[in-house]
């Protein structure tokens, strides 16, 4: 049998806060990261949260695999074009195998190749000013993704996907 579990969560609080702050959050490290959340650089170099404007989450279980699809939407709330850090503390036992980002009206979707090869494609269209993203595994439960060239006041959607074996 299969059972589907949903829930979805609209934070309208941090909603409305986007809408009226042009600020970003308290600063953070990636360390401090609990739940999904977009770190986006300021200035000088210092990582704030961005505000969560709503998260989708879909539970798939087939016998004794969990298939689990989060979908987080996110604002750059200033005017300036940044990079963000997106950090998603995962299960240790879990392996992601999906990842999509829209960026404004720009789509990406994750491929998988060699950390050095995909650290050299993101670099190269960070510099030419595309819309990039770049998947990496910090520890066996830590998951980031750089994304380049967000611009002002752009919303940002991130889904990613991953199993685990209950």
């Amino acid at each position: 049998k299969i059972f589907y579990v949903c829930c979805a969560l609209l934070f309208l609080s941090n909603l409305a806060n986007a809408n009226q702050s042009h600020t970003l959050g308290r600063e953070m490290k990636v360390q401090d990261v609990e739940a999904g959340t977009l770190l986006l650089e300021d200035g000088a170099n210092r990582l704030h949260p961005a505000p969560v404007l709503e998260t989708v989450v879909n539970i798939r279980v087939t016998g004794l695999i969990a298939r689990t699809t989060v979908t987080q939407y996110f604002m750059n709330p200033s005017s300036d074009w940044i990079e963000g850090i997106y950090v998603f503390p995962l299960p240790e036992m879990s392996a992601v195998d999906t990842l999509k980002m829209i960026i404004g009206e720009r789509t990406i979707i994750g491929e998988i190749e060699e950390r050095s090869e995909a650290k050299k494609i993101y670099e190269q269209a960070k510099s030419d000013g595309k819309k990039a993203s770049l998947l990496e595994q910090e520890r066996p439960n830590i998951f980031t993704s750089s994304v380049a060239n967000i611009g002002p006041n752009e919303q940002v959607a991130i889904t990613i996907e991953y199993q685990e074996e209950l």
